[in-house]
């Protein structure tokens, strides 16, 4: 849809009832929602997504929601990451099946591929199915592989459709950067992850967009799209308004308090995560939520 992504691609939510049981028109709308919002992609399933805790069949029907949802009205980028090579492929073929703009994937994230040339080969797999950009997802901690700069540099020149990174290696924007220097025509394209935290310096250091959660992206695009023309200080001012609310969000369990939002503003029907043990919000979280939104309301797009 576009000759470079750029700018603010949200990822959607997994909305789950208190059983655990997948909503899937609370899905279909939350991808809905990310299309009309302002946004400029859609991303699904990724880590905020639950991603671990979907069934290979759910992530099948999500994708083809995902999808359809979104109805060519913003590039869509499927997560086809898995346990294994055979996983992802599986998961690109769904994805091109269903019309995919692209896909994104970090290596498999529970036995970890140590050997430089199985994550390659890992990578090759994917684009060889694809036949359409492929983003790798660089993230440290338990589930990532913390891939170095020259590396990721080198798997975009060497594989075709391999053009994208979404970088998220602490320090997020020193590791953008240093891809950013040692980058060539090869890589289209470095976005950061976070809650568009750091997104002010980001732009400044020449990133292309943000991956955040899509509880606010009619607020992310707005604040991108004020850096992009030039309007540093509205963009500062808005963002300092929206801290509130991740500040407020950060006091409870995540992901549910990004869910609580999407409850609140009627895009979800309930805000359980498919995790050990429900978390219930109580009325000081709620009432702190209440506040936090109404900060950054005026800037809600409905």
């Amino acid at each position: 849809m576009t000759d470079r992504f750029r700018g603010i691609f949200s990822i959607a939510y997994t909305p789950f009832d208190a059983r655990g049981d997948l909503l899937w028109d609370d899905f279909y709308n939350v991808c809905d929602w990310i299309a009309r919002s302002g946004a400029h992609g859609l991303v699904w399933p990724v880590m905020a997504s639950e991603f671990t805790v979907l069934s290979f069949p759910e992530r099948v029907r999500g994708i083809k929601i995902a999808v359809e949802a979104a109805a060519r009205r913003v590039p869509v980028v499927i997560g086809v990451h898995d346990t294994s090579k055979a996983g992802a492929v599986a998961l690109t073929e769904v994805a091109a099946q269903a019309g995919a703009d692209a896909v994104i994937a970090m290596p498999p994230w529970a036995t970890k591929l140590e050997d430089r040339a199985l994550i390659e080969d890992y990578y090759r797999a994917i684009a060889e199915v694809a036949q359409r950009p492929v983003w790798v997802q660089n993230i440290g901690g338990g589930l990532g592989s913390a891939l170095p700069a020259e590396f990721v540099v080198r798997l975009c020149r060497e594989i075709e459709w391999v053009q994208y990174l979404k970088e998220e290696k602490s320090p997020q924007g020193h590791s953008a950067s240093e891809v950013i220097d040692m980058a060539d025509e090869a890589v289209k394209g470095v976005f950061t992850g976070s809650p568009c935290y750091w997104i002010i310096p980001e732009h400044a250091r020449g990133v292309s967009g943000c991956l955040p959660g899509s509880y606010i992206p009619d607020v992310d695009a707005r604040i991108w799209n004020l850096l992009e023309a030039g309007a540093k200080a509205e963009a500062r001012r808005i963002h300092t308004l929206k801290l509130v609310l991740e500040n407020a969000m950060r006091a409870i369990p995540y992901p549910q308090a990004a869910k609580e939002v999407l409850r609140m503003r009627g895009i979800i029907s309930a805000a359980a995560a498919r995790g050990p043990k429900p978390v219930k919000l109580d009325k000081y979280d709620i009432a702190d939520l209440e506040e936090a939104l109404d900060i950054v309301r005026p800037f809600f797009v409905e």
